[in-house]
């Protein structure tokens, strides 16, 4: 291995010198030790996505793979471990803008690799270089190293698009896979699975997933206990078809893990568990859960065994998929839901918002009296629930509604909009044009906007000419973008043309809007609109 190696180094040094006179192999790194403060800023930057972070992480490291002492080497390998496979997935991408646009880190880290003794973060950045030679040699010189810190830069390898490069690293991975299972689960699968849609991305994936099924228990336990969510899902979802999760495993997943399909498939396997055993513990333990999907399973398991009171008492939860499933719980048990959230709103003062989105959900007209006084709900959820419970029960008058178009807080302003939007042909356009001004908030300003648009087609184009005259309103592009779709979808079939004031008024408008919208859209706008050209 190590001949083979020297060899690859020594046919690398060749191809540089062949190519020593190219712009495309840039200078090294900067001469400056960074801190390690510099380091976690500059990973947190490529995981976050911030501009240009690739390319200070990879000047960074190296530096300090040729100036930093030996604990620091060692600090900027554990922060690169640690790191989301975003990183690797985005520090690969950077290094392979082209052959002949090498970024400076990436022609640097070829450098060292081919004249020097590399350390693991110069390999690792060669790693992702442009060259296939380059990215070979990388590769030939990581496998003899004894380190996790290669193991997600093996991954990316192994499904690259070179044979040579992609066979190297595999045979390396599989090295790791025999000798120390339970680190390569740990090192190798969150990049793995990142990049198992890739096209040479899939075996990789599926050697970790023979592993995690016919391999040792352990290598199971730390990919149940991995931070990476694509290897904990892949690792419950392998524990759950072998039978190897145990009932408080999965009641502790589907209550406490970070990822919503891994508690939901834990919650229908402990569910599936209770059923077969008989243990009501278990769906009254997952009551609690944060998941939505997860309650509802819990109050139908519990219904299936004859347990109606927990399905009375999420009436009134926060989600609507939960209240839909008590709600038919409870009304296969003979009662009748709104009853309950009639009894519940007039003992709350005031009432809970999902008692307002209950009774919306299961009322009658009749309930609307109930409904009406809590469009001044205290709280924005309750008025906008209000708001949706009258809507649904046919009560959408907009003597009643339009006040709440300028409410304070969107989510109320955003279920007026859907509840007169049907209806906007009959709004007073005169009470909503002054919404549209600078004094109200955006989101009013948008439903306004919205509303006037729905109001009629020269009200429509009115409105946007108004806008696109006032180039500083914020809505000015949105309505300059509205006209072109209206000429683009609506115009042709204009059967009408507008008359009178408003013929004199668009007119006028279109004469102010010329010099923004150019003599063409004008000439096009004024001839659909039966204006003199």
């Amino acid at each position: 291995m190590k001949a083979t190696g020297d060899w690859l180094l020594r046919r690398l040094r060749e191809r540089l010198v062949r190519l020593s006179g190219a712009a495309h192999l840039p200078e090294d790194a900067p001469s400056t030790v960074p801190s390690l403060e510099q380091l976690h800023h500059a990973v947190d930057g490529v995981t976050g996505g911030r501009a240009g972070a690739v390319d200070d992480l990879a000047s960074l490291l190296l530096a300090v793979g040729r100036h930093g002492d030996t604990d620091l080497v060692a600090r900027a390998e554990q922060a690169l471990v640690g790191a989301k496979p975003r990183l690797w997935l985005v520090l690969n991408g950077a290094g392979r803008r082209g052959l002949w646009n090498v970024s400076a880190w990436a022609g640097g880290a070829a450098r060292r690799v081919a004249t020097d003794h590399p350390g693991p973060l110069e390999l690792l950045l060669a790693a992702c270089h442009p060259d296939g030679f380059v990215r070979e040699a990388a590769v030939a010189a990581l496998s003899e190293l004894d380190d996790v810190i290669v193991l997600p830069a093996l991954a990316l390898r192994a499904a690259d698009w070179v044979p040579e490069v992609r066979d190297r690293a595999r045979r390396a991975c599989r090295r790791h896979l025999d000798r120390a299972p339970t680190e390569a689960v740990t090192f190798l699968a969150p990049v793995a699975l990142a990049l198992r849609a890739r096209q040479a991305g899939g075996w990789l994936a599926a050697a970790l997933e023979g592993l995690l099924r016919d391999g040792p228990p352990a290598a199971l336990t730390a990919a149940l206990a991995a931070e990476d969510w694509r290897t904990r899902r892949v690792a419950h979802a392998i524990g759950l078809d072998t039978g190897r999760l145990g009932i408080d495993q999965l009641v502790r997943a589907a209550t406490t893990d970070t990822d919503l399909p891994i508690r939901i498939m834990c919650a229908e396997a402990a569910i599936r568990v209770a059923r077969a055993t008989g243990d009501r513990d278990v769906p009254r333990r997952l009551l609690t859960s944060g998941t939505a999907a997860v309650r509802a399973e819990a109050v139908r398991a519990l219904a299936a065994v004859g347990e109606v009171a927990p399905a009375a008492e999420a009436l009134a939860d926060r989600s609507a998929l939960v209240r839909a499933t008590a709600q038919a719980v409870v009304r296969g048990a003979g009662t009748d839901p709104a009853t309950r959230y009639r009894v519940l709103l007039a003992e709350q003062q005031p009432p809970d918002p999902s008692v307002i989105a209950g009774l919306g959900e299961t009322g009658t007209s009749s309930d609307a009296d109930l409904l009406r006084p809590w469009l001044a709900h205290p709280s924005s959820r309750g008025r906008a629930e209000a708001v949706r419970a009258l809507r649904r029960r046919g009560h959408t008058s907009p003597q009643l509604l339009l006040p709440l178009l300028a409410d304070p807080v969107g989510s109320v302003t955003r279920q007026v909009t859907l509840s007169l939007l049907h209806q906007s042909d009959t709004l007073d356009e005169r009470s909503l044009r002054p919404l549209l001004g600078q004094p109200h908030p955006p989101h009013v300003r948008v439903a306004a906007y919205r509303l006037l648009r729905a109001h009629g087609p020269w009200t429509r184009i009115s409105v946007d000419l108004h806008l696109v005259n006032d180039p500083g309103h914020a809505i000015a592009a949105d309505a300059r973008t509205d006209l072109a779709d209206w000429l683009r979808h609506d115009a042709a079939t204009a059967y009408s043309v507008p008359r009178g004031p408003r013929a004199d008024e668009l007119s006028a408008l279109l004469a102010e809007a010329e010099p923004i919208l150019g003599p063409e859209q004008t000439r096009l706008l004024r001839f659909h609109l039966g204006l003199p050209t």
